[in-house]
Parts: structure tokens; sequence; C-alpha cells
């Protein structure tokens, strides 16, 4: 095996100490990983040093990158990413000197000496920090370990770093803790409390909680002068793994650019290392900038400077690959964000053939599943009882697993799956309608999970075939188990009806908990679409207030004979509709392929796809939401 040598680290003998040596610092797991890799590599004859003319090619135009990532196989990925130079290819002295040691977390992270940040004011000026240049643009980002107190104690240098560098943004790309380890300490006041950190007041004027993130809002406070900044900490990033979507992190990048800033300094970036996760982050922003200036990018290029200012940027190939899938979305014109105000002008523009053309591209886009989850698919159609045919299958990742009156040797699957809102974690569950042999699953996953509410999307349950019918006439009661159901109908319109469930269980807990159920009725049956616009809006509408109202605080069950073609249109327009509300934004290609990541049957036709923007436009020309809710619930009583 090579022995792989540091740069010179310029340090006197009288400073080296036996006490202050790499075994004191952690191993990274993904730097680990990465490293054994290039390991290989070089054993076989690969090398890493001098080498960046070798695999900078010529750029590759945005044009050609679907077709060309599509076409791309693992083992070209791979060996590219190989021969990126990897290590610690430039003198890092300062970091290894007896004052600055103990300010290193990983073995092998060390910022290099001439792109360090320096502290002004404490016993040093060093903090394992670097500057990342980015597109046209020098000093761009600040990439930086995770802050933990053994390394920075109060926090005070971390701050005064932000402070004279004038950062108005810092991201975050980790949780605190993930797994059993600690990524990262809070080094920030939580909402609404204040902190001094050295002679920085830092106080959390508000804090907002989306699924995949959170804002948070500071202000500073240095002598006499204040100062605002934005702290945006992503949370949807699986401990040693990548995300099973590309449109959260891509929008996630797209609120951080969103936000004005004043002085223009760098943005700060972390996640425990500063170099992984961070790497990604960056190296997404830089891409999408320059494809978006210049119609070409260069991915392998972006990393070698990227390793020019810190080490081992982008540790891991499944990061690299996260990258190619995410440029391929991000650089679509068809995912661009679309104002509120501008959405009239939009459609007005865009015909219905452009839109469902849109369409037609988004069906050859399809995200890459991870092999464990493969893996539990494959499993998971063993099981001939418990699914449809042409009905999607999941894994086990994102899905609920039964356990409540469940017997030892009994498979925990059902064919559901766990999805977000745009605000909050596990909102709905999307099931398949059930089967004969299913049905005792399906109320007992209604009761498990405490649903707030069932939505049936299938107009006539009773006269499709194969169906297992979960609830009993108007006034009847049913058994499935030692479950008993009882029905009564609370409101009956044309477009939908509302019925009123209650659950009885027997035994020990006993429970008994009335559901709403609502059933949508008004189906175009040739287009696979509702037959109104306006009154889906307010059925959607109408089915949130109900749930949100309830008490049992669980998610919204959606269901329907596939477990997608029409549950999770409902979910697509609630999403916009959450977003517009929210944000005065939407996309409504990235409200579809972040369901298809879960749900790939998900919105299988044109007509489904162009009655989302119809949905969205509705919404957007809105003047008075009071007379048009109004108006739709007279329409329901007639």
């Amino acid at each position: 095996m090579p022995n792989y040598q540091s740069p010179p680290t310029n340090r006197s003998g009288n400073e080296r100490t036996p006490n202050l040596t790499e075994d004191n610092l952690e191993i990274d797991e993904d730097d680990a990983s990465a490293r054994e890799a290039a390991v290989i590599f070089e054993e076989n004859g690969g090398f890493y040093y001098d080498n960046a003319v070798e695999i900078s090619k010529i750029k590759l135009q945005v044009t050609d990158l679907p077709k060309y990532v599509h076409s791309l196989y693992l083992n070209d990925l791979e060996e590219e990413f190989q021969k990126i130079p990897y290590g610690l290819v430039k003198a890092y002295g300062v970091s290894q000197t007896k004052l600055n040691m103990h300010k290193n977390r990983y073995r092998g992270i060390y910022p290099y000496d001439d792109t360090r940040v320096l502290v002004r004011g404490g016993e040093t000026d060093y903090i394992n920090a670097s500057f990342i240049d980015g597109f046209k643009r020098r000093n761009a980002y600040i990439a930086t370990l995770g802050p933990m107190a053994k390394q920075l104690g109060d926090f005070g240098q971390f701050w005064r770093m932000v402070w004279q560098q004038k950062v108005e943004k810092i991201v975050m790309v980790t949780n605190l803790v993930e797994g059993k380890k600690t990524k990262c300490e809070q080094y920030w006041p939580d909402h609404y409390q204040r902190n001094m950190y050295g002679d920085i007041k830092v106080v959390c004027k508000d804090e907002q909680l989306y699924k995949d993130f959170i804002w948070r809002h500071f202000t500073l406070f240095k002598n006499s002068e204040k100062r605002s900044l934005h702290h945006l900490q992503f949370t949807s990033w699986p401990d040693k793994d990548i995300p099973d979507d590309v449109t959260a992190f891509i929008e996630f990048r797209h609120r951080v650019n969103a936000l004005a800033s004043t002085f223009d300094g760098p943005i700060v970036v972390h996640c425990s290392s500063g170099v992984g996760r961070t790497g990604t982050f960056i190296a997404l922003d830089i891409l999408t900038k320059e494809g978006e200036a210049e119609g070409a990018i260069d991915i392998p290029g972006c990393v070698i400077n990227m390793r020019q200012n810190r080490p081992n940027m982008i540790q891991t190939l499944s990061q690299y690959k996260y990258i190619h899938q995410a440029l391929v979305h991000t650089l679509t014109p068809d995912c661009v964000f679309i104002r509120r105000e501008h959405f009239i002008q939009y459609m007005d523009k865009s015909s219905k053939q452009e839109i469902q053309e849109q369409f037609e591209r988004l069906q050859s886009d399809h995200e890459k599943k991870s092999d464990k989850e493969l893996l539990a698919t494959k499993k998971n159609r063993l099981l001939a009882k418990k699914y449809r045919k042409h009905t999607d299958m999941p894994g086990d990742s994102n899905r609920p697993h039964l356990n409540l009156l469940m017997k030892t040797d009994e498979s925990d699957y059902i064919n559901s799956i766990y999805i977000d809102s745009f605000k909050t974690k596990n909102r709905f569950l999307v099931a398949k309608t059930p089967l004969p042999d299913t049905v005792y699953d399906f109320i007992a996953l209604t009761l498990q999970e405490n649903c707030s509410c069932i939505v049936s999307m299938e107009a006539n349950l009773e006269m499709h075939k194969g169906i297992g019918l979960y609830f009993p006439g108007d006034n009847q009661k049913m058994k499935a188990g030692i479950i008993s159901v009882q029905t009564y109908t609370a409101q009956s319109a044309r477009h939908f009806v509302k019925r009123m469930l209650r659950f009885k269980q027997e035994g020990t807990p006993k429970k008994d908990v009335t559901i709403p159920h609502f059933q949508y009725l008004d189906w175009d049956t040739k287009n696979n679409v509702p037959k109104s616009t306006e009154c889906f809006l307010a059925f959607i509408k109408e089915v949130e207030a109900v749930s949100k109202s309830s008490n049992l605080g669980g998610p919204i069950l959606l269901h329907c004979l596939n477990g997608a073609g029409k549950s999770c249109l409902f979910y697509v327009v609630s999403i916009l509709l959450e977003q517009l509300d929210r944000d005065d934004v939407v996309s409504v290609v990235n409200a579809v392929k972040k369901i298809r990541a879960r749900r790939p049957l998900a919105i299988p036709n044109k007509e489904q796809f162009y009655f989302c923007y119809e949905c969205v436009l509705h919404s957007a020309n809105e003047t008075d939401k009071a007379v048009y809710y109004s108006i739709c619930r007279d329409i329901q009583r007639k």
C-alpha cells in the first residue's frame, strides 16, 4: 500500500508534540471511504497529482447534459471521479502548529495556508475554514467544520469570522445529531433568545420549520453596529447516504439565493467536516450559475478547482453522481420557478401543447433508487396477496411498518408511503385501495397512524372488481377482526360525499375514534381528471381544513386503485397551492418530480399534468377568496 506523504508543514521542531498528533482527531467516515477508494486506484496504477489537465475536458453543453448523464455508465463516472486529485496537495502548516492543532476535528481535513480564513482578535487567527472560489468570483464561499465546543469553546471565534467577513447567509447541510453521532453543536441561540459569543451578541428573531429545512433569522450586534443574518439548515440529507430526490436540495439552493444581501460577503457553508455535503452544495451553486450564464459546464473541473481551495471537496462517488443528477434537473428550463404575478402571463404565452411537451420530457427523467431500496422493492413484490397488478411497489425507506395488532409471524408490509407537504413531514399517507385480503391492514394503518381523515379518490368503489370495502353503508356496521366500523353520512354533494367513520377496537387497549371520510365523485373518466378545476380546489381546501381541525393529529390518508394515479393528483395540487400561498412561486415540474421519487406512477398522463397548471392558474388569478369558496359551496349543494 502506498505511503501517503503530506506536503511540507513548515513547523519548527519545538512545536511538535506527541499529544497533538492526528491520533487525537476523529476519522470522517465519508473521507475514510474516499481514501480507501483512492488507495485501490493508486495500487492499480492510477495517479492523482499533476493530472488536472488530463481530466479537465471540453465543457459539456447544457443541452447535451440529460442525454450524457442518462447514458453515462457508473464505471465511467467512477473512473472520472477517481482521477480527480485527492488528499492534501498544498501546504497546510498553520493548521499543524501546537497552538492550532486542537482546532481541527478530522484527520486530513485541514485548510491550506494560502486559502484559509484568518480571524483577527484571538490568541490565534486560525480556524478550520477555507475560502472557496465561485463562478467568476473569488472567495464566494467559506467552507468550514461544523462548529463544536471542543474546537471553538464558546463559538466566539466562529461568530467573529462571520462578522469580519460580512457574512449574511449561513448554509448548514447537516442535522445536529445523525444516528448516534454528533455532527455539529448548536452554536446559535434558541428562538426568541439571545446569547453572547465573545464580543458579538446574536438574537434569534424568527425560526420557521419546513419539511426539508429550517430557516432562522438572526440579528447580530457588535458595539453599536447591527446586522441581519439568515441561517438555513437543510435537514433532509440522510446519514451516510444521499437524498432520495434532487428537487428538495435544488429548491433549498434557490431559497438561499433568493435572500437579498447588503454587503455581498461570502456565504458560509458547513456540514460536519466541511468538505462532503458542503462541497456538494457549493458545486451545485457554481455549476448552475455557470450553466445558466454560458450554456456549458465542466463538472470535474469544478471539483478540481474546489479541491485546490480545500482538500477532498465532494468526498464520495455517490455525492458526485448526485451532482450530475441535480444539474440535469436545475438546468432544465422546464424546472424554473414561476412567480404568482407572472403565472397568468406564462400561461398566456405557453400553449397547451408546449406544456404537455414538458410532460413528455419529464417521462424520460427517472430518479435513481439506492441498491438497498431496490432490494426491498424486489422483496416486497413477493407478497402477491398484498398488491394489485400495475401498481407502484414501495421499498422500505418511506413506508409505514404495520405493528398495530399484528401477529409476530405476519409481514409489516402495506402498500402505502409517507409524503411530505411543503412545510410538514409525513403530512400525507398515499395508499392503494385495499384488496379483500388487505382490508384489516388498511384499517389497522388508519388507527396506527392516527389519520386525521381518509380520502377516497375513486368515485364508485363498489363497482370495481377485487376491491376490499373497509366501511359499510349508511348507519350500518361491519367488523374486520377485532375492529368494528360504523358509517354516518354527514354531507352529500354532486362532487363529493363526506362520511363519518367510527372505529371501535376491542381488547386491550381499547380504541374508539371517529374519522372523517371523503370520497371524490366528479371525474372525467376518459382523461382521468376532475371535471371542475374550481370545485377540485374547493374540495382540497375542505379536506385540509377538516384535517387541521382534527384532534388526532395524524396524516391525511389518500387512496386510489393503484395508489398513485388519482391520489397523487390531490397531493401535487395541494403542495402547489401551499407553496403559492407561502412563497408566491411554484414549479409544477418540481412538484411532480418530488412525488415521482416515491410514487413513479404519479401524474400518469399529460391531461393530469396540464390540470395541475390550470389549478395554479385559477389560484393565481383569485382576487376574492371568500367569494370564490362561497360560490363553490353553493355549487356543491345543488
